[in-house]
């Protein structure tokens, strides 16, 4: 596996956190991703009835 730290000539450590964060960041995206989908999916037909009956 190539040693992204070594190739920017940046400390093990800082890279290591580098990398944590970003990982972490993701994660959160997706969770929020499939979450934003899930209440959409539940709520849109009850936000339909509601604007259509005006």
């Amino acid at each position: 596996m190539v040693d992204i730290g070594a190739l920017l000539g940046a400390s093990g450590e800082g890279t290591m956190q580098a990398l944590t964060l970003v990982g972490a960041v993701l994660v959160e995206a997706i969770i929020l991703y499939v979450g934003y989908g899930a209440v959409t999916r539940t709520l849109e037909p009850t936000v339909r009835r509601a604007l259509s009956s005006e």
